[in-house]
Parts: C-alpha cells; sequence; structure tokens
C-alpha cells in the first residue's frame, strides 16, 4: 500500500543547492568586476577624469552594495532550499516507514481474517455437532429414561413393603431420574430457543396466581423451606407466555433453595413500577460477588467453588433471561440485599410488559400480523 500524496512533490537534486551555492560567491563578484570595470571605463579611460568622490560613490554602489544584495538574497534561498531538501528527505522515511507499517498491519488483518474464517468454520462444525448431540438426547435418551421413571414409580407404589436397605436406593435412583429428566429438557428448550423454534404464545398473564402456583410447587412441605409472597394490590396483567414465565419463576425459585441456608425464607414480592411488571426473589445466601455477575447469566456458568458441589446445571438463569428478553422484558440480579456480612443475599429482579401497554401488531404466538 502507497501513499502518492506523501510524494507527489519531489525535492530538488542535491547538484541544483550547490550550484546556488557556487552562485551566490561567483555572480556577486562577477557583478563588482563588471561595475568596476564600466566605471574605470567610462570616468577614466574615456572622459579621462582622475578617481573623484563621485567615480567612488558610484563604484561603491554599483559594485559593492548590488552584489552584497545579491549575495546575501541567495544564501537565504540556499539555506531555504537546503531545509527544504531535508524536509523532503525526513517525508520521505516517514513515507517509507508508515508504507512499512501499513503492509505490516494489512498483513495482521488477513492473518486475522484467515483465523477468523477457520474459526467460523469449526464452529460451524460445532454447531452441527451440538445439533446432533440434542436429537441424540431426544430421541435415544428420553425413551429409556420415561420407562426407568414409570418403573420407578411402579415400584414406588409397594415402596412399604420392601425393606429399609432397598427404599432408599429406590428414592436416590428416582430423584436421580426427575434431576436427569430435568437437564434433558432444559438443554431441549435451550437448543430450541436458540434456535428461535420455542415457540411462544404471549397475551395478558395474571402475576399473583402464577407466583401462587409457582412457589406452592417449589417449596413443598417436604422440603421444609420458609417463604413468603407479597403481591401489590390491583397488580394489572403482565404480558408474556404463561407457561414459560412459571418456568422462569420456578428456575429463580429453585436457584434460591440451591444456594440460601435451609433455615433462612425466600421472599418472592412483585409490585408495578415504570410502567413494567417487576417480580424479584431474594433470599439470605452468600450472595454473588461483584465480578461473577456479568457471568451469572451466561450458560453453564456457576458461580466460584460453591458451585463446583452443587447441584445446578449452569442453565436455568441463562434459559431464564432468554425467556425473560424473548418476552420483552429485563431481568438482573443484585447482591449484597442485606447488612449482614455473614448473609448478604442475593436478589433475582425481572420486568416485563404491562399486558395494557403491550406493542401493538404482536398475535398470540409472538409474530407479526
Amino acid at each position: 500500500m502507497s501513499l502518492p500524496a506523501l510524494t507527489r512533490a519531489q525535492p530538488p537534486p542535491a547538484s541544483a543547492v550547490r550550484l546556488l551555492r557556487t552562485l551566490r560567491w561567483v555572480l556577486p563578484l562577477a557583478l563588482f568586476g563588471v561595475a568596476v570595470f564600466i566605471e574605470w571605463g567610462e570616468h577614466i579611460r574615456i572622459e579621462g577624469e582622475s578617481i573623484s568622490l563621485a567615480f567612488v560613490i558610484e563604484t561603491t554602489l554599483f559594485g559593492l552594495i548590488g552584489p552584497a544584495a545579491i549575495f546575501l538574497t541567495l544564501a537565504w534561498v540556499v539555506r531555504l532550499l537546503a531545509a527544504y531538501v531535508r524536509m523532503s528527505a525526513d517525508l520521505a522515511n516517514a513515507n517509507q516507514d508508515l508504507e512499512a507499517r501499513i503492509n505490516q498491519r494489512t498483513q495482521h488483518l488477513q492473518e486475522a481474517t484467515a483465523e477468523l474464517a477457520e474459526a467460523n468454520v469449526e464452529l460451524r462444525q460445532l454447531d452441527r455437532l451440538k445439533s446432533e448431540f440434542v436429537s441424540l438426547v431426544s430421541h435415544q435418551l428420553r425413551a429409556p429414561l420415561t420407562d426407568i421413571r414409570g418403573a420407578l414409580e411402579i415400584l414406588g407404589e409397594d415402596a412399604s413393603s420392601l425393606p429399609a436397605t432397598s427404599r432408599r436406593p429406590m428414592e436416590i435412583l428416582t430423584l436421580e431420574a426427575d434431576h436427569l429428566s430435568v437437564l434433558i429438557t432444559r438443554i431441549l428448550d435451550v437448543s430450541r430457543l436458540e434456535a428461535g423454534h420455542l415457540s411462544m404464545s404471549l397475551g395478558p398473564v395474571a402475576i399473583e396466581p402464577l407466583l401462587a402456583r409457582a412457589c406452592a410447587a417449589t417449596f413443598g412441605p417436604e422440603r421444609g423451606r420458609r417463604w413468603s409472597l407479597m403481591v401489590a394490590a390491583g397488580l394489572p396483567p403482565a404480558w408474556a407466555d404463561e407457561t414459560l414465565l412459571e418456568e422462569v419463576v420456578r428456575n429463580l425459585l429453585e436457584n434460591a433453595i440451591l444456594y440460601a441456608p435451609g433455615d433462612d425464607p425466600i421472599e418472592v414480592k412483585a409490585t408495578m413500577g415504570d410502567g413494567m411488571i417487576s417480580v424479584a426473589v431474594t433470599d439470605h445466601g452468600p450472595g454473588v460477588p461483584a465480578d461473577e455477575q456479568e457471568r451469572i447469566f451466561q450458560s453453564f456458568h456457576r458461580v466460584g467453588d460453591r458451585d463446583a458441589t452443587s447441584s445446578g446445571y449452569g442453565l436455568g438463569l441463562y434459559f431464564a433471561e432468554k425467556l425473560i428478553d424473548a418476552m420483552g422484558g429485563t431481568i438482573g440480579v443484585e447482591s449484597p440485599v442485606w447488612a449482614d456480612p455473614a448473609a448478604p443475599g442475593t436478589r433475582f429482579r425481572f420486568a416485563l410488559p404491562i399486558a395494557a401497554d403491550a406493542p401493538l401488531g404482536l398475535d398470540d404466538d409472538g409474530g407479526a400480523d
């Protein structure tokens, strides 16, 4: 790559500078000699005058002052010309250095483009492998898992007749089968959501009964968890998919149960503000570090060392964020919540549009009319 605008004006050759340096001496001396010769010939030789004051003045005027002025002028021109030559040389060197840098950066850019193209091919291959894996999970694992869960349910009906040493392993098998079923369903849902194939039926959703159902299903009597539900009076319906919104709420509740101590209450609160329906789930757990809060909604990301021993999969919050975003809402995390440094707590809050303020032009499936 070249820069013609910087190299278009060519500097004068060094011989021109040397010529002007010679002329600044030769030309004044020649003019001095010519002036003296003319004045001598005119006044002394032709007119026969003696060397008078007028002769001296004219000789000085034409033989010294004029050549001196020419000498000084040529010396000033030579200095300017020499400076111009130096600046032109510096500019040419800078131009060459700039061209070298541009060529180097261009080469690096070409290499980076080639690497990106190669990475894009690899990502396409990974995406294809992921699709194949999801298909494998859908068709090869769900059917036998359903059979296993059905068999465990049948065995569970006669669990009272089994010895205690057999009931405990069966309970563990049932629990792990349920966990595996949830994981498979979550992976399939995330895959469909990312591919844009997860259908939504957007419409008015009453928040209070939805939260009550989600809390009752999540905080069952067998868990023995303390919890509270507060819903602002006269709360209007939200614009959302009722089934998927309840899934989001259950994800947030399960996340609170997973990390908060068992003897501390989990608070669920629904309010309205800024033209949105806001739902917050607050716990008294160890909180989320500030450097983790920006990454907590990433897929398969779990917070710190606590997640290494937890039973979470790192998909619940990611799935919740994607669903809320698809419904036109926002979701975020706040920590610390409480002043207790041992249990600062975490609050997950999402906001959805009010049904009366829902965007026009959307049908019940979330598509444009």
